[in-house]
């Protein structure tokens, strides 16, 4: 009898050798020749494999797959998917899980394919789909031919207006089927809620993208590349620092710095320039509806290269250019830790980023209240481009805070959806100032001494202000009638914000801008948000072509004549603003204000 259980000990402590290199032998960082990759018109119904993935901490978890066939076209015409079910114990509750896109499966030691779809929604058997490795290979492939720029595969939408920012087309993602596993979209350092609402308000909410709460190396450690397996939890990185987003799936196919993972795309940006990074799996969360992976974003140890239907692609080494954000808090004049890191720089993703990094540096103080005030200096420098100044003076409530930084960011956004070169952000720069008092002012009347005046006098204009729920101020200021005014003529009073004369002026300008450096000299000219513009206005018809002036020109001719004859000094508006007067507030100002008078 003893002997006989002796024979048992050894059997199964053989069997645990042979498995372990059975593991270390499909896992081998060098996958090298194609007969070790099972063809996927080989597979019959019945067969087994194992799918590698880590479940928790970085062990790489063997897990019994079987093949239940091959779905034609499933993906797309000549795009087959491979159709199985885990039968591991360790799946049993789970199933296929958000986190495990690109999870390797290997049958008879060769590799197959990448874990990328879960079947259903509330599945309980285990069924999944995986992307087989010969498509993933055309990705590899793709890596070794000719750069681009990434804006090349993005479809820009037309320039939007000063008042209204359009979203923009994302390459070609949003045609393909988004029925793979969602990649768990880990965040530190940002309030969940707050970051789903701006992914919704840029257009991203679409995207199979599962929101996480996670964490993120506080400072480098170490790079050990060698540790990434197929198997391995791998990240595509956006955001580093005091805030911290990445995208967390599983690596698929290594050889040497080569690397195929996910199954499926990230953003489905095609030529990419995505930093990517290592992970720790925190945890596996089990859940009939949503069972993912939650994780902690490493290190930054290479470049994702290609982001396309099959697989992102990449190479561990060299490391991608990221800009650095710094943003210097200060709260109810109290001194705060300034939010420093780096991000991408990215046609699509960097506006929303910045406008992140502003949101938290007003929500993520224990000061925070019902109501806010801010007020933004700063500057965003490009490596291609001359510097653009954001900032401006905004109050409201804490449900008002997308639409405040939305405001505050607004160059940007028109910076990067102008169509003539992709703007590379090097740094990002801003001071923010905030209190919890709403400070908002707003012109209720405006009163002039007199009706008439002659050339050379002055019109003393009062101005009737109002805080919210505060009291009420008079202010006087003088404007000056030039002695060179026709008479007679009608003067227009007007006294408007700031944020109202970007929508009379800038609107206009921006849309006979046809140049992205243009463009920033325009922005660097708005107007403040809390000052009052005090204008003079004359009504002055016609254009002004070549230096000089055509007083009351029909439309037809306008419109049919040679647009290159005329001078960018045209009025289109038909005015002409004779004295103008800035008065600062302390506080975001509201005034739409306009009053006649008469020069004899």
């Amino acid at each position: 009898m003893i002997v006989l259980l002796r024979l048992v000990l050894l059997v199964f402590l053989f069997l645990g050798f042979f498995s372990s290199l059975k593991i270390h032998d499909c896992l081998g960082s060098d996958s090298t020749s194609p007969s070790e990759y099972y063809p996927k018109d080989k597979l019959k119904p019945g067969m087994r494999g194992i799918t590698y993935t880590v479940l928790q901490g970085d062990k790489i978890e063997p897990l019994q797959t079987e093949i239940l066939g091959i779905a034609k076209n499933y993906i797309g015409p000549g795009l087959d998917l491979i159709i199985a079910k885990l039968v591991d114990p360790k799946t049993a509750v789970i199933g296929a899980v958000h986190g495990m896109s690109g999870s390797p499966l290997y049958v008879d030691g060769k590799l197959v394919g990448a874990l990328s779809r879960r079947i259903a929604s509330f599945e309980k058997d285990g069924h999944c789909g995986f992307t087989p490795i010969e498509d993933m290979l055309k990705v590899e492939w793709m890596e070794n031919q000719s750069s681009a720029s990434p804006s090349q595969y993005l479809s820009m939408g037309s320039r939007s207006s000063w008042n209204l920012i359009a979203p923009q087309q994302l390459g070609g993602f949003s045609q393909q089927r988004t029925d793979w596993l969602a990649v768990p979209l880990t965040i530190s350092g940002i309030n969940q809620n707050l970051f789903e609402k701006y992914l919704k308000r840029f257009g991203w909410d679409k995207f199979p993208f599962l929101v996480v709460s996670g964490g993120a190396e506080s400072r480098p450690v170490p790079v050990q590349p060698e540790s990434l397996q197929p198997g391995s939890p791998v990240s595509a990185v956006m955001m580093t620092g005091d805030i911290s987003i990445g995208g967390t799936g599983t690596l698929t196919w290594r050889k040497g710095m080569n690397i195929l993972a996910f199954g499926h795309p990230m953003f489905g940006f095609g030529k990419s320039d995505l930093p990517m990074a290592m992970a720790e799996v925190i945890t596996t969360i089990p859940s009939y509806e949503t069972p993912y992976k939650l994780a902690n974003i490493g290190s930054v140890i290479g470049t994702i290269l290609e982001d396309r239907l099959s697989a992102i692609g990449g190479k561990i080494g060299s490391l991608p250019p990221m800009a650095s954000y710094s943003l210097k808090r200060i709260h109810d004049d109290k001194m705060m830790k300034p939010l420093e890191g780096r991000f991408i720089s990215h046609p699509s993703l960097s506006p929303m980023l910045v406008n992140l990094a502003l949101a938290e540096a007003l929500s993520s103080t224990d000061s925070a209240s019902r109501t806010f005030s801010v007020k933004v200096e700063g500057k965003v420098l490009f490596e291609n481009l001359p510097s653009l100044s954001l900032g401006g003076f905004y109050s409201g409530h804490d449900t008002d805070i997308i639409d405040a930084t939305m405001e505050i960011t607004k160059p940007l956004n028109l910076l990067f959806e102008q169509p003539w070169i992709e703007p590379k952000i090097k740094s990002l720069d801003l001071s923010v100032v905030s209190s919890e008092k709403e400070k908002i002012w707003m012109v209720e009347k405006i009163f002039t001494d007199f009706q008439k005046y002659k050339p050379s006098s002055q019109v003393h204009l009062q101005l009737e202000l109002k805080e919210k729920y505060g009291e009420k101020l008079f202010r006087t200021v003088s404007l000056d009638i030039p002695p060179t005014v026709n008479t007679p003529t009608t003067l227009s009073v007007r006294v408007l914000s700031g944020n109202i004369l970007d929508k009379i002026i800038l609107d206009k300008k921006i849309q006979g801008i046809t140049d992205a450096r243009e463009l920033i000299e325009a922005l660097n000219k708005r107007h403040k948000t809390n000052s009052l513009y005090i204008q003079l206005v004359a009504e002055s018809p016609g254009e002004v072509r070549a230096g000089h002036p055509l007083p009351s020109l029909p439309l037809s001719f306008t419109v049919l004549s040679n647009a290159t004859n005329i001078s960018k000094n045209t009025v289109p508006d038909n005015e002409q603003i004779l004295t103008e007067i800035e008065m600062e507030l302390p506080g975001m100002a509201w005034a739409d204000k306009a009053v006649k008078v008469e020069v004899q």
